[in-house]
């Protein structure tokens, strides 16, 4: 299966759509050559994007319309609080067998993931996480998406996934789960990651938001300030020996030597205490 393939972001409100900047930013570095496009409420100017779309009815629920709107046969949704740390353009690979592909919300015995709309559903078919939605274009998945956006706005439920969980389940299409690197929300796992573990792909959460909107003068929200510099000076690391990675960009995976885990261990000694006292002050 060929076609165009490319990343979409949705944001209503300044505040989203500098955060949609910055993780398109970060897809533009990871996965070379592929185009990102934005649908705002905004008029702004930000020439990262490819194409940037004016939303016609703007609303909490935005994200729907402009995947049923998406130029592309297959599409990337990506929410705006998230950060691509690698290459990710393996998902589209994905949609040449099925048509669409999400991870699941890791958050599986809250009280929201245990949210149903019509029905109750078995557990082992847990809600999908709407933040990192890959999908192609077909009539089954437009109408698919279409009635999820219908169904959100017409009952104004705050939360939409619920809803594409039971939509999900009643349809005959062929949903791929991605795997939890994809769309990493339990990050503070990452310090019991070791070289053996798949390397993260997207760091996603809304805490880049508060930190972004808080501390914008400072323009806060990095990877470091989420997860600490320790955590964060991993992240190069596990991409490096990361298998996968390493046969995309055509090169043999690099695990660190005994003299690299030493010399990192000695810069974070100097780093750390310096990057609380930049925190504090």
């Amino acid at each position: 299966m060929t076609g165009t393939t490319g990343v979409i972001f949705a944001t209503t409100g300044m505040g989203y759509t500098e955060l949609a900047e910055r993780a398109a930013h970060s897809v533009k570095e990871n996965c070379p050559g592929l185009e990102v496009d934005l649908f705002t409420d905004q008029p702004v100017e930000m020439p990262v994007f490819d194409r940037i779309h004016q939303l016609d009815d703007p609303w909490h629920g935005s994200k729907m319309d402009a995947m049923a709107l998406s130029r592309f046969d297959k599409t990337l949704y990506l929410d705006a609080d998230l950060l691509v740390i690698a290459d990710i353009r393996d998902v589209f690979e994905v949609l040449n067998r099925f048509d669409m592909a999400m991870a699941h919300d890791p958050i599986r015995n809250g009280e929201r993931c245990n949210t149903f709309w019509r029905k109750s559903l078995p557990n082992a078919v847990p809600q999908f996480n709407g933040g990192v939605v890959a999908f192609r274009r077909s009539p089954g998945v437009v109408d698919l998406i279409k009635n999820w956006s219908t169904v959100v706005r017409e009952n104004d439920f705050q939360k939409d996934q619920p809803v594409l969980r039971e939509l999900v389940w009643d349809s005959d299409l062929r949903i791929a789960t991605l795997p939890s690197e994809y769309n990493l929300m339990r990050f503070k796992d990452l310090h019991l990651w070791r070289t053996h573990h798949a390397a993260p792909r997207i760091i996603h959460s809304p805490q880049f938001h508060k930190h972004f909107t808080k501390n914008k003068k400072k323009r806060l929200g990095s990877l470091e300030d989420l997860l600490g510099p320790v955590t964060a000076s991993k992240l190069p690391l596990l991409i490096s020996a990361d298998r996968s990675l390493a046969r995309m960009a055509g090169r043999a995976p690099h695990l660190p030597t005994r003299k690299e885990i030493w010399l990192r261990r000695l810069r974070l000694m100097w780093h750390v205490p310096t990057f609380w006292a930049r925190r504090l002050f």
